[in-house]
């Protein structure tokens, strides 16, 4: 963990480890309600998740994305927990993902697409909530998006909480060898990525026939939809260096095994923000907010650095 530590730099926050414990997941929900529905971005209907508080009044909104083969019903535990303590969430999903897979013409991974979707749902945020801050939240892949968007929208962005965007797998090259020999037999041809991404993610064996059967998931790609979402991690470090201003919280699990927390590291210190903290969670496998990951100390731990930055003092200007 020492050695983990010691590659973190440039923040006047450095590091906060949670080692020493094993943190029990969430468990009670509270009164949030989850909604489906869609958003018009011009002749397109975006599907997106909600889970909202009984009262009003908030002055954060969340808007969440979710990491390669998930969706939005990912953040369920997530969204509850933050609607329960007053904190309005949303989360789209990817193209590609989720609910776009059932619509025609729109079933393969387009992450310009997903970047202008984000856009029109801040804006739309925005207007809904003109007193609220709005964070995006992303994990994995769509911690990756969101790292993106808050560079290109940073007008929109009040902060972000990215965790494990990185591209440094373990097993890259193995992986890479596979999806190499797919590509040469059809790009176009759907390929089985749960082994290398469920099995990755949670040693649990339950959770991981759950995850690969979830009917929300969707588990298979092809080699060149995987060439595409491979691209786009590695260009995200020149979109960390873009992230001048904006707040920023990175997590990583100390215990990930999909992502190495080492490239998270190397992201964090890449951007350009002062005001950026990086946790790492000791016992925090890859996923740690979306599929009932979401644990009591990190949930802590997130909604007093999201707080934090929406006291008068730390405003952030939209």
């Amino acid at each position: 963990m020492v050695n983990l530590l010691t590659r973190i730099r440039g923040a006047w926050l450095v590091a906060l480890a949670i080692a020493l414990f094993l943190a029990p997941a969430v468990q009670a929900v509270g009164k949030g309600s989850k909604k489906i529905a869609s958003l018009s971005h011009g002749l397109i209907k975006v599907p997106y998740r909600a889970w909202l508080p009984e009262g009003q009044g908030s002055n954060i909104v969340l808007l969440c994305v979710h990491g390669l083969g998930f969706s939005s019903e990912a953040f369920q535990q997530f969204g509850n927990y933050m609607a329960a303590h007053g904190i309005p969430t949303y989360a789209l999903d990817v193209r590609g993902f989720g609910q776009w897979v059932k619509m025609q013409g729109h079933q393969t991974v387009d992450f310009e697409s997903c970047l202008s979707d984000l856009e029109q749902a801040l804006r739309t945020l925005h207007k809904a909530y003109p007193k609220a801050r709005v964070f995006l939240v992303g994990e994995s892949m769509g911690g990756a998006i969101a790292l993106r968007a808050t560079s290109r929208y940073p007008e929109l962005v009040s902060g972000l909480v990215s965790a494990v965007p990185s591209s440094d797998r373990f097993a890259k090259t193995q992986q890479q060898v596979i999806v190499g020999m797919h590509m040469m037999k059809d790009p176009d041809k759907p390929m089985d990525v749960a082994p290398m991404i469920v099995k990755r993610c949670t040693a649990d064996p339950v959770l991981q026939q759950e995850w690969s059967k979830d009917p929300f998931n969707r588990m298979t790609l092809s080699p060149s939809e995987l060439k595409k979402f491979d691209q786009f991690m590695k260009d995200n470090h020149d979109s960390a260096a873009l992230v001048e201003k904006i707040p920023v919280l990175m997590l990583a699990g100390f215990k990930d095994k999909l992502v190495k927390p080492e490239g998270t590291i190397e992201l964090f210190n890449e951007l350009s923000t002062p005001d950026k903290l990086m946790v790492v969670v000791g016992d925090g496998e890859h996923l740690l907010l979306e599929e009932d990951q979401l644990t009591n100390e990190t949930a802590w731990i997130l909604t007093g650095w999201l707080r934090s930055k929406t006291s008068d003092r730390l405003k952030h200007p939209v």
